[in-house]
């Protein structure tokens, strides 16, 4: 009986780890689309600067100046006004570069307290949503209750900035 609970457990553990190692691949492959998709943007952001260069003779380096300075902000802006705890949005601005160790660690207790387990921040959904409601100071079940392009959008701000980090 006990060898049975035992073989038992290591399948759940194989399967875990299984379900842990496809999660990452589609990551991954959601990672690649991203960074394709970012190259092709910053193609013709490039061509529109070229564009105005040539005509003013002034190439603008503010711009990527600022850009660079509050890489750890991010400002997402809404295609339909939402309401969160009964105030409309336009707009959400996410201070990622304000968060510490504690609001890593307090996401860290209040996934164990609901029996989820993340063992790498940067493939959990729901680790990466309370981060950006932290960074954004609004409960964490207002992400999740998003329009879908709005959740990923900002999802995926909340994993590159772990993976920036380290």
């Amino acid at each position: 009986m006990e060898r049975r609970k035992g073989i038992i457990h290591a399948n759940k553990i194989s399967e875990q780890k299984a379900a842990i190692a496809v999660a990452f691949l589609i990551q991954k492959f959601k990672e690649e689309e991203q960074m394709e998709e970012n190259k092709a943007t910053n193609q013709e952001d490039f061509e529109k600067e070229m564009e105005e260069a040539k005509k003013t003779g002034v190439v603008n380096m503010e711009d990527k100046k600022q850009k660079k300075e509050g890489s750890d902000t991010y400002v997402h802006k809404f295609s339909e006004p939402v309401e969160i705890e009964g105030q409309k949005y336009k707009e959400l601005i996410f201070y990622f570069g304000k968060l510490c160790g504690e609001d890593i660690e307090a996401i860290e207790e209040e996934l164990q307290d609901q029996n989820k387990y993340v063992l790498t921040p940067e493939i959990s959904s729901a680790f990466q949503s309370m981060l950006a409601a932290r960074a954004a100071k609004i409960p964490a079940d207002a992400i999740r209750r998003l329009p879908i392009r709005d959740y990923m959008a900002i999802k995926n701000k909340a994993r590159n900035f772990l993976i920036n980090m380290g």
